[in-house]
């Protein structure tokens, strides 16, 4: 189920991509969003070729809300994490986007890929 946590005219809210294949984890993140008392909109999305097709303004939502900030998972069916993360990486209007990635991997190599295409943290 989406978390809205504020009026999405609202446009000093902030607006948060999650794209993360586990429904817990979003559930989750949206619990902490709110506690935190921050204002704002989190659009989720399921996985990498979900999240593509909506910020590529594909899906059937009519017009994105553009993120500032996203929170990407690495491990994901489909196109990954880093698959995301180089796609963005390629788009001249998401090349300043900020990507925080939310993982479980520990593997340094995978923090290196993933700062490498452009991950901020």
């Amino acid at each position: 189920m989406p978390i809205s946590t504020a009026n999405e005219s609202d446009a000093a809210a902030a607006k948060i991509l999650l794209i993360d294949d586990s429904e817990d984890d979003r559930f989750l993140f949206g619990v902490a969003f709110r506690k935190s008392g921050l204002a704002g909109k989190i659009i989720e999305k399921q996985d990498g070729d979900e999240a593509i097709e909506y910020l590529a303004g594909l899906s059937a939502e009519p017009v994105p809300l553009w993120p500032e900030v996203t929170f990407l998972d690495l491990k994901m069916p489909g196109r990954n994490g880093f698959e995301v993360l180089q796609w963005l990486g390629e788009q001249p209007f998401f090349q300043k986007l900020r990507v925080v990635v939310l993982s479980g991997s520990y593997d340094p190599s995978d923090i290196t890929r993933a700062r490498e295409l452009g991950a901020a943290d």
